[in-house]
């Protein structure tokens, strides 16, 4: 723990304070706290290589964050875990449905989605081990013929129950032939069936605006196959079943974790307009990209994408 020689009185309350040259004022490693009490608030940051981030504020208990952080974790396929009662079964699968919808949201801001595709069946894709194998099919296909391409996909049972179809966000243009084409053989046909005969369909989603902010769009592709993801944790999910793809050549830049000063709301959001630029923190609420809630964990989250007109510059 650190040692603090300096003490501010404030209210009847003892705020430590540190030099503002001090090495621990920004980015200081998450296992050594500023403060000596167990709640504290944490900094998340994760930025996008073509530029923005989402920050993430959260009154944390360090305690129990510094137990998890070191706990012996074996890796490797997961062992099912013990049976819990409901309550805490359905707390466990939305926080999973939540981290995995976030991550989907993330891939899709990194590659810069434009496009969205819909690759649905006629009643073919029955079993979810199916949808793996004929998406993993279709990937082989398209990049033997030259359209190999970034994407996040996401399957989705259809409102029957019978069948399911796959969203996938993908950057930069592709054919529509060659993807229907190649779809369609990976389903198990010629790739040239038409009408009646087709097994399936690709339907291809851009924007039709002339000018449009493309980090803007890409947030709005991101949002659209985050509620699936979501959807399809709550209503149908399986052990040790993943419920997106992405190809490995995607990678996000590494996560910043830092600890703040604050210890109140008011402080935080006082403190985040000091840590990053006002013009920034300005933009996020016009672009009503900030929340703040105080049920359960106060939390702040706010998201900065660089507009293709008036890009700000990230202090980091």
């Amino acid at each position: 723990m650190i040692n603090l020689d300096k003490f501010l009185q404030i209210d009847g309350v003892q705020h430590a304070v540190l030099p503002p040259d001090h090495p621990l004022m920004w980015g200081q490693p998450i296992n050594t706290p500023v403060y000596e009490q167990d709640y504290q608030w944490r900094l998340k940051i994760q930025p996008f290589s073509q530029g923005g981030f989402e920050a993430k504020a959260v009154l944390v208990n360090r305690n129990h964050l510094n137990r998890l952080i070191n706990a012996n974790r074996e890796r490797g396929r997961r062992a099912k875990p013990k049976e819990k009662d409901e309550a805490d079964a359905k707390r466990d699968l939305e926080k999973c449905a939540y981290r995995a919808a976030r991550r989907v949201r993330h891939l899709c801001l990194e590659i810069r989605a434009d496009r969205l595709l819909t690759l649905t069946t006629r009643s073919l894709l029955t079993e979810y081990d199916q949808v793996i194998t004929t998406w993993k099919r279709f990937m082989r296909i398209l990049e033997n013929a030259g359209q190999k391409f970034e994407y996040v996909a996401v399957p989705e049972l259809h409102k029957s129950g019978e069948h399911y179809h796959v969203h996938a966000a993908i950057n930069g243009f592709v054919r529509a032939d060659m993807l229907r084409r190649c779809w369609q053989i990976a389903l198990g046909g010629k790739g040239d069936e038409r009408g009646e005969n087709a097994l399936g369909n690709v339907d291809i989603k851009r924007s039709k605006r002339n000018h449009y902010d493309s980090a803007k769009h890409a947030l709005g592709i991101a949002k659209y196959i985050s509620k699936y993801i979501t959807k399809s944790y709550l209503e149908h999910h399986q052990f040790n079943r993943k419920r997106y793809w992405a190809p490995r050549s995607i990678k996000l830049p590494e996560t910043m974790a830092e600890w703040m000063q604050a210890e109140k709301v008011a402080d935080a959001v006082q403190e985040l307009h000091t840590r990053f630029d006002t013009a920034i923190m300005v933009e996020a609420v016009r672009d009503r990209s900030l929340y703040i809630t105080e049920a359960n964990a106060p939390m702040i989250f706010f998201r900065y994408l660089p507009s293709d007109q008036t890009p700000l510059q990230a202090p980091f």
